[in-house]
């Protein structure tokens, strides 16, 4: 039995299922999760959707994201965990611990460097994302997809594509979100709610953050940092921040991006994105992070300062050795 086949057997066995995904969501995280949950509920089983931490302003359009729970409940244990879009279980900030020694996890995920926690792992590194995933998986389990499951998972492929720009943009990614808009999914209201109903303060935020955008290596690596003080001044989550990237990404001659992001005196996220060749996920991975080649991610533990000297090195010889 392959390992999709595996995946959707366990599922069909649970009586209840909860779904999880990894902190500081993005679309595909949020999407694939309450597209799981409402076919899995619509199926007839308990579900509950989950993430560590809460879903980004653009995202709160989605269906079902008013029942995202930042806790599982221990007072009423679930028979099945199915983690989606994340590449080792730490990612999902603790919502694992204390789950009944019996209970089934299952790990589904398109990162190349999963560690395969799960007790049935389902990893396929060519997928565009967890919702072409979680969409096959449905489709294995003769699920149907209706309107809200598939706004949900057109949402998660959107995302994780740039808006079908990257690179992990293939035939299949394209052919399964023409099925979703079959199937109810409505792609102006969709990608219009992704960035759109955004709050003044975040824009605010922004102008500081470009005002010291730099760059550095002749032209090749661009970076941008958001300080905790900046954050707290303008009066926003770290959530906002997730597509600020995008500014430096999008500079002409630039390959390879950088976001710091300043959570405290010593703890810094930091996003990277590049295009082409310039594998950001063996960047990432050198600090103890991941991804994929062109998206990934990592926390430095230590100073703003420090984190940015650090990355800032690698990230130049990285670029230095690609040409």
């Amino acid at each position: 039995m392959h390992d999709l086949a595996r995946v959707a057997a366990a599922l069909g066995a649970a009586p209840s299922v909860a779904v999880v995904s990894h902190v500081n969501p993005e679309g595909d995280a949020i999407g694939s999760v309450l597209a799981a949950v409402l076919a899995l509920r619509g199926a007839g089983k308990r579900t509950g959707a989950f993430n560590a931490d809460p879903a980004p302003p653009g995202l709160q359009h989605l269906p079902g994201v008013a029942e995202l729970r930042r806790e599982v409940p221990r007072d009423r244990p679930y028979a099945c965990y199915l983690v989606l879009d994340t590449a080792d279980l730490p990612r999902t900030g603790g919502l694992l611990d204390g789950r009944p020694r019996d209970a089934v996890v299952l790990n589904v995920d398109h990162h190349p460097g999963n560690t395969r926690f799960g007790d049935v792992n389902w990893v396929e590194p060519g997928a565009s994302s967890a919702g072409e995933m979680v969409y096959r998986l449905l489709r294995e389990m003769a699920l149907p997809i209706l309107p809200d499951v598939a706004a949900n998972l057109y949402a998660a492929i959107l995302t994780d594509t740039g808006g079908f720009r990257y690179g992990n943009t293939t035939a299949e990614s394209l052919r399964v979100a023409a099925e979703l808009v079959t199937a109810g999914a409505a792609p102006e209201t969709i990608a219009q709610g992704l960035v759109a109903n955004r709050d003044p303060r975040e824009w605010r935020l922004l102008s500081e953050v470009l005002a010291g955008l730099t760059v550095t290596a002749g032209g090749r690596v661009a970076w941008i940092e958001v300080t905790a003080a900046a954050r707290q001044c303008a009066g926003v989550g770290l959530e906002v921040t997730e597509d600020f990237i995008q500014y430096p990404r999008n500079l002409a001659g630039v390959r390879l991006a950088v976001a710091f992001k300043e959570i405290s005196a010593d703890e810094v996220r930091v996003s990277l994105r590049s295009h082409g060749e310039v594998d950001v996920a063996r960047l990432a991975g050198a600090f103890g992070g991941g991804g994929h080649r062109n998206a990934a991610g990592c926390t430095i533990r230590d100073g703003l300062a420090a984190a940015k000297a650090q990355v800032l090195a690698a990230a130049e010889a990285l670029c230095a050795c690609t040409g």
